[in-house]
């Protein structure tokens, strides 16, 4: 019984702030989504700040959740409790993960799901929620599932190459080649695309030809049913590139402007924008371990975990969003700039908007969006291509 009560003690705290991050942020969405569906703006605009709020309150469930269960010293708990019941280090390792990441993960989940409610309604959407719920699910999985594998990596490598920030380096940097090279798969065994219909897959495969570029194939993912229309290309390795459109920009998007968005999706592949990518993703490990080491030279304690995790997130925001950001959004702008020398400014200005138009998009955002979304807006890269000479 004394056991029991002291393994209660040190998880009651715990519980009780999983309980708030997860409640508070879906409540205060809920209150905002209500308040967007009752308003007189436009389509756009409503669509425009649901999204906001949809990342503002998931930012709100990070400083719940972590600022409180780092002051009370509960990672320490947690992880003794852990200790005590798990003999295997690697499935504890495990385990603590989930314990840490667990609550936001769910919080996450709930207020996607609630704020989906807006986007159901703006446009008119004939979507279960079970369905939602069900979807929003797979694409949490997909995006955490590359950190829970390098996680496991890493626990199960040899001491004598973890204790070696070079080999870490190694390891790393495979591991993110890798992820790159076999995105396509990963993509296809996720999403479940289906080949596109002749003649407009001979016709666009020999667009691609055209522009001395070689994709293994153009799939068609994504449900109608939920009017997103979008595209984009997965993989590194020439001849093993695959082009991914939706069904609602097949639906809604002619030939020539669907030409358009690979144009833009190839100028990606031309200017080596995926391996830009991989390398910023290798680069965080460099740009984490000399953060580490340049607070060991000051005599700061990164093991304790207010310190580990206020630096932890500084950095990452600072690398991810404002470093990450700023390069993305050039990227975007150099595939608009190599779209249109293909198929013309006008072509290229006239299917940016109309997927404004189709998704609901306002043409004009706040910075800070475009940072986080790492797109411009759609009046920037107008703009953009306005100012530049063909």
């Amino acid at each position: 019984m004394r056991g029991r009560r002291k393994m209660d003690s040190r998880l009651i705290p715990f519980l009780v702030i999983s309980m708030v991050t997860v409640a508070v942020p879906a409540l205060v969405m809920k209150i905002y989504a209500d308040r967007i569906l009752k308003s007189d703006l436009l389509k756009e605009e409503k669509m425009y700040r649901g999204v906001r709020m949809l990342i503002l309150c998931m930012f709100m469930a990070v400083v719940i959740y972590f600022p409180p269960v780092i002051a009370l010293g509960l990672l320490g708990k947690m992880m003794k409790l852990v200790d005590s019941h798990v003999s295997s280090i690697s499935l504890g390792a495990l385990l603590f993960a989930g314990i840490l990441i667990g609550p936001v993960i769910i919080s996450i989940l709930v207020i996607t799901l609630v704020a989906s409610r807006v986007e159901v309604e703006v446009k008119g959407l004939g979507v279960k929620t079970s369905e939602i719920a069900k979807d929003i699910l797979k694409v949490i999985v997909l995006l955490i599932a590359p950190g829970l594998i390098w996680f496991t990596i890493y626990i199960h490598l040899p001491g004598n190459i973890r204790n070696n920030s070079l080999a870490d380096l190694g390891v790393f940097a495979v591991y993110i080649l890798a992820f790159f090279a076999l995105a396509p798969y990963w993509t296809r065994l996720f999403s479940k695309p289906r080949p596109l219909e002749e003649p407009l897959r001979s016709e666009l495969l020999k667009f691609c030809e055209s522009l001395g570029f070689k994709v293994r194939d153009i799939r068609v993912t994504g449900k109608k049913k939920y009017k997103i229309a979008n595209a984009g290309i997965t993989g590194i390795i020439p001849g093993y590139r695959y082009i991914f459109i939706t069904e609602y920009m097949l639906e809604t998007f002619d030939p020539e402007e669907i030409k358009a968005v690979i144009a833009h999706e190839i100028g990606h592949i031309k200017g080596r924008h995926l391996w830009i990518n991989a390398m910023i993703a290798i680069g965080w490990f460099v740009f984490w371990m000399g953060v580490v080491f340049l607070l060991a030279k000051l005599n700061v304690d990164i093991l304790s975990p207010a310190v580990f995790f206020g630096v932890f997130f500084s950095a990452y925001i600072l690398y991810f969003v404002v470093i990450q950001g700023k390069i993305s959004m050039r990227n975007e702008f150099k595939a608009d700039e190599f779209a249109a020398k293909v198929v013309g400014k006008e072509t290229v200005i006239k299917t940016l908007e109309k997927l404004a138009e189709v998704n609901l998009t306002p043409k004009k955002t706040g910075k800070w969006f475009s940072f986080l979304s790492l797109h411009p807006s759609i009046e920037e890269r107008v703009k953009h291509l306005e100012e530049v000479e063909e």
